[in-house]
């Protein structure tokens, strides 16, 4: 299971772009009618398509200022992308890259899209230059990482997560993650530790307890295995491949 980590500016910043909208618009009226919009654009309030629509009113009022140009497309990327609308997201992002070409956020956004479209090459590349910009962002490593899992590079990927855990021990989706690389390497004993650091550090994740118990069940444990799957029934009843699991090891979902 994988999780989107996109990235935007925080709605906390917006008090301290009064200077920057005094200094972009001089009419008083023009820089209230822009923090409107702004406010808008990166609320929680409001349609998605609202949302974009303020972010775009955001770019017509700010030709001349790249910080808050900037900034609007990052977000409307954000919103594309949760839109559905990779494509037009690819195409924000990428304005932000022209705009500010230090921006580590826009290269771990965009390489997010392209990973989502299947184009891992270009995603390994975004990710890429995006740890070159900042290399302590441990979800850089760890989406990269995923990208080098689905082409079959499981020593990269694993090279990834291991930097990513590195960075930051916290994150149970680095040690489920490599805990599939493992597997799909038939490392079992090693996939069972990573898959139980994830469980320790998020304890109702219910796909890393069957993760788990096909490990179990692989290196014929079917004890374990059966506890396992149990698990993540107790935490998901419906999850299919727990349930299949069980059935596999002579257990119900009783």
């Amino acid at each position: 299971m994988r999780a989107c980590l996109c990235r935007t500016w925080s709605l906390s910043a917006l008090p301290a772009l009064a200077l920057i909208l005094a200094s972009a618009l001089a009419d008083g009226a023009s820089a209230q009618a822009l923090a409107d919009q702004l406010a808008v654009c990166k609320g929680d309030m409001g349609s998605q398509q609202e949302r974009i629509d303020a972010c775009t009113r955001v770019l017509s009022m700010t030709q001349d200022n790249d910080d808050l140009r900037a900034e609007a497309l990052l977000q409307r990327g954000v919103l594309y992308e949760f839109a559905g609308e990779k494509e037009a997201a690819v195409r924000d992002y990428t304005a932000v890259i022209d705009l500010d070409p230090s921006s580590a956020v826009a290269y771990f956004n965009r390489g997010n899209v392209h990973d989502q479209m299947g184009e891992y090459d270009r995603a390994i590349e975004d990710y890429s230059q995006a740890i070159k910009l900042d290399p302590s962002d441990p979800d850089a490593f760890n989406n990269r990482g995923q990208a080098y899992d689905y082409k079959g590079e499981y020593d990269l990927a694993i090279a990834d997560y291991t930097e990513s855990i590195r960075l930051n021990r916290d994150n149970p989706r680095a040690f489920f993650n490599r805990g599939l690389a493992y597997a799909n390497k038939t490392e079992y004993e090693r996939a069972i530790e990573n898959f139980t650091q994830a469980i320790r550090l998020q304890p109702r994740d219910a796909d890393a307890y069957v993760s788990r118990g096909a490990m179990h069940e692989e290196l014929g444990n079917e004890a374990a295995a059966r506890a396992d799957y149990r698990k993540a029934l107790e935490i998901a009843p419906g999850h299919e491949d727990a349930q299949d699991g069980l059935a596999r090891v002579g257990g119900n979902n009783n």
